[in-house]
């Protein structure tokens, strides 16, 4: 109940701040990391990412390869149901927005994911270590191992223990910009995943769904720019634990981007989701909090370099320590 409410709250305070922000009279332009929370089974489904408040003008477009690299551990087996999710995921994306008009686009992406056991294990530790963060379960799993398992009464009713890799499901968006100005802009999008990806192999969710989203942005000053996204996103029927998944999915984005010199900026973003599994009292369940901080830097040729990491403000059902590593380019 309580992991719920946060979430509640999380969800809450992003709306409220995008809603705020549409009202001042957006700061650098780099805009929000683009990522979402990395969860090894979360992440297969149509939660949208991040997406553009401003179109690109007609007959243009961006493009954006990505990497995020993200390590989760939780361990509770001291009920029933028991829940272990002990997996590292590299997801590659290639992001490519085409404007057909000056107020209709085109979005798609296309990702490949590797589910495995990894190599950070190590590396986070030493990173509780020194900063003295809590380790929750990792201390009680071996290092570089790999396990996804939830089972009722002793039953598995999820378990994967293989690597594996392969291409994912394709999210495929269609924006209208609402509104735009010379510091602010607000954009609708629909978008649609196709279940190209495996729920085997944990690369899909075996189903199609369906989002809504508002994305918008503020220029708050020459420095400062405030952006945020709230969803709404219809899942279909997957093959993961269709009996336990729910059909509806919130989730709400709020960020804000600090030009510190030139082309370098730096940006701090919040993401909350509601709840998408009914997994009783395990982190399975999916209400998460996410928090995204780091840097971009835009040279003189029009190539924008991100680097962020991701943390989990609300532990359970996000990743421990998730990276982001991003190139764009208009064209």
């Amino acid at each position: 109940m309580g992991k719920s409410l946060s979430a509640k709250r999380a969800l809450a305070l992003t709306s409220l701040t995008l809603c705020t922000g549409l009202l001042l009279p957006l700061a650098a332009s780099a805009g929000p990391f683009l990522t979402r929370n990395q969860n090894p089974l979360l992440a297969l489904y149509g939660l949208p990412s991040p997406l553009p408040a401003r179109l690109p003008e007609a007959g243009s477009g961006r493009m954006a390869a990505l990497v995020n690299w993200s390590n989760s551990a939780k361990l509770e087996n001291a009920g029933d149901p028991t829940f272990t999710l002990d997996a590292e995921v590299v997801e590659l994306r290639l992001d490519v927005e085409y404007a057909l008009s000056p107020t209709i686009a085109l979005r798609a992406e296309l990702p490949w994911r590797q589910v495995s056991g990894g190599t950070l294990d190590g590396f986070i530790d030493d990173w509780h270590h020194i900063f003295g963060l809590p380790t929750g379960s990792r201390k009680r799993l071996p290092q570089d191992q790999f396990l996804i398992d939830y089972s009722v009464g002793g039953v598995p009713l999820l378990h994967r223990d293989q690597d594996s890799s392969g291409a994912g499901d394709i999210p495929l968006s269609l924006g209208y910009q609402l509104f735009v100005s010379e510091q602010r802009s607000l954009a609708a999008w629909l978008t649609v995943k196709a279940p190209v990806g495996d729920a085997d192999s944990l690369t899909g969710s075996g189903a199609t769904d369906v989002a809504l989203s508002l994305a918008g942005q503020s220029q708050l000053s020459d420095r400062w720019e405030l952006f945020g996204q709230v969803n709404g996103t219809w899942l279909g029927k997957g093959d993961l634990l269709p009996q336990l998944q729910k059909d509806v999915v919130w989730s709400a984005m709020a960020g804000l981007t600090w030009n510190a010199w030139k082309g370098l900026d730096l940006t701090v973003q919040l993401e909350g989701n509601s709840t998408v599994f009914d997994g009783g009292s395990t982190q399975l369940s999916g209400d998460a909090v996410v928090l995204t901080f780091g840097g971009s830097y835009r040279n003189a040729a029009g190539w924008q370099f991100d680097l962020g990491i991701s943390e989990d403000v609300q532990g359970g059902a996000s990743p421990d320590i998730a990276f982001n590593f991003g190139v764009r380019r208009g064209f």
